[in-house]
């Protein structure tokens, strides 16, 4: 009865493959994605259940960065298929794909950015400002003095920069102060700063001066006549005119006055009365010099002899 050996045999065999037949059905169909890091499932949202799913082979395309690359995984979805292939990931990346994030679909295009924030501190020159003192009546005749030297501030940033790969994409002034105040520079200007308050205030004082020029002044019938009207008509005989460019009793040019007479008082109008005669005696041409008014004189007394 060789039969029974073989049935005790065979008996023996079943008992010893099943338990070892139910030691392998427990154990997990892959261990890749129990071995993940949980921060990574937190930040993408992908659990280990969801991960467990299909082990198909499926085409895939990343770019990491502008870095190309195509392969083949069996991996379940995008963030998976990333770390099994040996891509770094982590809270600075960005990944958008074609694939929604738990599951991983054949011909996938997974594209990844990657963030990087940087702290710089920066030293910034603060302009300082130019106070210049002093006011003259011809800004062509000024010279100026620095009373004061000035000095550039400085300030210090931190600038807090994002960029996605090497591109800037975002830039934020997080903290500033003040290192050193800047100092300003003061201008003194130097030049003809006579005021019409430095002689006696007589105003519109056309009977004052007329009587002035008949009494006072070494000159012709003619010439009289001539800077009576012309004083009347420039400024109506004030001597401490200042509501122009133009000054005084004949409304003269500053600069050229200062120009030619450094020493006198525009506002003056004994000066002014003084340097008109000379001017016009010298061969000033009075259409030039006071156009409007020596017309009018001209219409009521005639041309000046010696311009006839």
């Amino acid at each position: 009865m060789k039969t029974r050996p073989i049935l005790r045999g065979l008996l023996v065999l079943t008992i010893f493959i099943f338990p070892l037949f139910g030691l392998y059905r427990l154990q997990p169909e892959s261990y890749a994605f129990m071995e993940l890091p949980e921060r990574v499932y937190q930040v993408y949202g992908v659990s280990p259940e969801e991960a467990l799913g299909d082990s198909s082979i499926k085409f895939v395309t990343v770019n990491y960065d502008g870095e190309i690359k195509k392969f083949f995984s069996r991996s379940q979805n995008p963030v998976t298929a990333l770390i099994d292939s040996g891509y770094s990931v982590s809270n600075r990346n960005r990944i958008v794909s074609t694939s929604p994030i738990s599951k991983l679909y054949d011909g996938t295009y997974i594209q990844v950015y990657t963030y990087r924030t940087t702290i710089d501190e920066i030293l910034l020159e603060i302009p300082y400002k130019t106070i210049l003192n002093g006011e003259i009546l011809c800004k062509s005749l000024a010279q100026e003095v620095v009373e004061q030297e000035g000095v550039l501030g400085v300030m210090s940033q931190r600038i807090k920069r994002i960029y996605k790969g090497d591109t800037l994409v975002a830039e934020e002034i997080v903290d500033e102060t003040i290192e050193r105040e800047p100092q300003a520079q003061i201008i003194v200007i130097r030049g003809p700063q006579d005021l019409p308050d430095s002689v006696p205030q007589r105003g519109y004082a056309c009977g004052y001066w007329k009587s002035y020029v008949d009494n006072n002044i070494n000159a012709t019938t003619e010439e009289k006549n001539w800077l009576k009207f012309i004083m009347d008509c420039e400024s109506g005989c004030n001597a401490e005119s200042n509501k122009s460019f133009y000054k005084g009793l004949f409304q003269w040019n500053p600069c050229l006055w200062y120009k030619q007479y450094p020493n006198d008082n525009i506002f003056d109008g004994e000066a002014q009365i003084k340097r008109t005669l000379q001017k016009l005696r010298e061969g000033a041409n009075p259409n030039q010099m006071w156009p409007a008014c020596h017309k009018g004189y001209v219409r009521a007394y005639g041309e000046l002899s010696w311009l006839q």
